[in-house]
């Protein structure tokens, strides 16, 4: 029966390795993808703007800092503006109170924002909303409210108004980079995790090594899925371990967990390659018939999930009293093996 406790050997990340490696058109492709539909969401939400446009005012005003009190630019600065006009009842209550009833205090807040692009001193205050007669009667309450604030603190002499660009229509970003780059890195990262977990899962075969790890079988080998090589090292390497274990009748018996096709295509494809001396007999087993065959070798399939039904096929071959003395690997990814021996 195949050792259980075997299952708790690390992870090959060579292996791993190699499989991103091999996955990397597949990610580019995942990241090309994400990116067309970061930037199509932005699309179809431009279009949405500009079938219900919105109006901007955007303004600069001055901050003159009080002598002596140079630490409340740590308070005032590009991260806190927002929350200062949004929490301080001089400003915000102050352009609540200009309006008039009919306004909700928390889209009013929600239309303003504040930001320091480069020196404290210079505050951006933009407001955005559906009706540029709104946009203009926030603008301007805002506008005393500020101004008001730098008279009555003390960490300000005063805060005046040096720009304004007046209200105009806010422009639709047909391509925002953003939208472009954020769905590229989540359709990738979905891709990257995808391809670790089911790695990790340790459901599919790569090496000789996971063959010993997984079944606790001897590796005799493994051809390629194409363009094997009668000179080529692994399969030479097959040849010499398949001819050691054939035994005085020469019989080589080969079974899998697919109704023998896999065995078959593996004998026909080792055939071809004319490795085996003459006298050496190959066939797939026939579990029905038995042919009185008591020793098998299992082909196991490269890069697919079937390590549960290989172990169970093998588990079910050795209770009905047939040994399972080895197996090989069957249509291997040649580039895939060349890069993990770093050929």
């Amino acid at each position: 029966m195949i050792d259980k406790a075997i299952r708790h050997e690390g992870i090959d990340s060579r292996a791993l390795l190699t499989c991103f490696i091999k996955r990397l058109p597949l990610m580019l492709t995942l990241a090309v993808t994400g990116a067309v539909i970061g930037s199509g969401l932005n699309l179809i939400l431009a279009f949405v703007d500009l079938a219900s446009p919105m109006y901007v005012s955007e303004t600069e005003y001055y901050i003159d800092f009080a002598d002596g009190r140079y630490e409340a630019r740590d308070y005032y600065n590009a991260y806190t503006w927002n929350d200062v006009i949004a929490a301080d009842k001089l400003i915000l209550c102050g352009v609540m109170d200009m309006l008039g009833d009919g306004y909700d205090r928390e889209t009013v807040k929600n239309m303003i924002n504040a930001e320091i692009l480069s020196d404290v001193r210079y505050l951006t205050v933009t407001v955005k909303g559906a009706d540029a007669e709104t946009v203009d009667k926030v603008q301007k309450a805002l506008r005393v409210s500020l101004e008001h604030f730098g008279t009555v603190m003390d960490e300000f002499d005063c805060i005046y108004l040096i720009d304004d660009l007046g209200i105009k229509k806010a422009q639709a970003r047909f391509f925002y980079w953003r939208a472009a780059l954020l769905g590229a890195l989540a359709l990738l990262s979905i891709g990257i995790f995808g391809l670790a977990f089911r790695f990790c899962l340790g459901d599919c075969v790569y090496t000789k090594d996971d063959v010993r790890k997984y079944f606790g079988l001897p590796a005799y080998g493994l051809l390629y899925a194409d363009k094997n090589d009668a000179d080529g090292r692994q399969e030479k390497m097959l040849a010499e371990a398949l001819m050691s274990v054939s035994g005085e009748d020469g019989r080589l018996v080969f079974a899998d967990a697919s109704d023998g096709r896999i065995a078959k295509e593996f004998i026909i494809k080792l055939g071809e390659l004319k490795l085996l001396d003459d006298k050496i007999c190959m066939e797939a087993f026939d579990r029905k018939s038995g042919s009185g065959v008591r020793e098998t070798i299992f082909v196991i399939p490269f890069g697919v999930p079937c390590r549960q039904r290989v172990e169970d096929e093998i588990n079910q071959l050795e209770l009905l009293g047939f040994k399972v003395k080895g197996a090989v690997l069957a249509e291997a990814d040649k580039g895939w093996t060349r890069l993990y021996f770093g050929r």
